[in-house]
């Protein structure tokens, strides 16, 4: 009778769990125009050796300007929703945990980058 019941509550947690990430997950589709995923193969690779300024804010629209942050913005903004304080580990591992970030939390280059330098001071 115990056995039963634990199993029952486990299903319904797992029912429920899994009804939460499709809810998250699935948006309103747009019949107009086809939906462009972009999976981890057809992103551009993050250049983490750049020697070249980013600073080309000169050239940019003013509202693509305001979203600029800062790296503890970044940071912020995008890890502290899931993640707390991170433990430092080596700049390798920091770098691939943040590319494999970059495609699962959506985030785009720059705060990537932001969020990379934040990381590895």
């Amino acid at each position: 009778m115990k056995s039963l019941i634990t199993a029952t509550m486990f299903l319904i947690f797992t029912l429920t769990i899994a009804g939460f990430l499709v809810a998250q997950t699935s948006g309103p589709a747009k019949p107009d125009a086809p939906a462009k995923q972009e999976t981890a193969s057809t992103q551009q690779p993050m250049d983490m050796q750049s020697t070249h300024s980013t600073d080309n804010t000169q050239s940019m629209h003013p509202m693509h300007r305001m979203h600029m942050v800062s790296a503890d913005d970044a940071y912020k903004q995008n890890c502290t929703r899931c993640h707390s304080e991170v433990p430092p580990v080596s700049t390798r591992r920091t770098k691939t945990i943040v590319r494999h970030m970059r495609v699962r939390a959506n985030i785009t280059a720059e705060e990537a980058q932001a969020i990379l330098q934040y990381l590895i001071q």
